[in-house]
């Protein structure tokens, strides 16, 4: 039996919560922080991909998501967790840039995170049964899988405009 989206998204969020508070505490080791943010980076990416491919879908399409503007929404944030990632990937690592790059992805990550968990899985788990949950489970772990250290991904921003046109029509 499969794990239920939306226990796996809040799974990632304590993990991504958790590479955060570790990377506040290794500001002087720069280059274990390196490994961590590395790390942390792509998983950022896989995750975001993956409820892009298989959560947002099925979101869009919510009764109380009409004009699907909470998926919108949420694919906008994505947009600015990857614009942090790519900040950070381009400065130099251990840097005052890099590390403001990093505390830009933070910020941007805690605020997505809170409303997707407020706005989106509540409702989601509210208006949806245990075995389709379980169903998009299997498929975003088979997602992650497949797409381990980021293979296959583009790390580029998506208009979220169009990806709702493309998801709902």
């Amino acid at each position: 039996m499969s794990a239920d989206i939306t226990e796996m998204i809040l799974d990632d969020h304590d993990w991504f919560r958790r590479q955060f508070l570790h990377l506040a505490d290794l500001r002087e080791q720069t280059e274990e922080a390196e490994k961590v943010w590395n790390s942390l980076a792509v998983q950022l990416e896989i995750h975001a991909s993956a409820e892009e491919q298989h959560f947002y879908p099925s979101m869009a399409r919510r009764i109380d998501d009409e004009d699907a503007s909470a998926t919108e929404d949420a694919i906008g944030d994505h947009d600015e967790i990857r614009e942090g990632t790519e900040k950070a990937r381009n400065a130099e690592v251990g840097s005052q840039e890099w590390w403001d790059a990093i505390d830009e992805t933070d910020k941007a990550n805690n605020h997505h995170m809170a409303e997707e968990e407020r706005d989106d899985l509540a409702p989601f788990r509210k208006e949806t049964t245990l075995a389709f949950r379980q169903e998009l489970g299997a498929k975003f772990e088979q997602f992650k899988v497949e797409h381990a250290e980021g293979r296959g991904l583009s790390f580029e921003e998506k208009d979220p405009e169009k990806y709702v046109e493309a998801v709902t029509s």
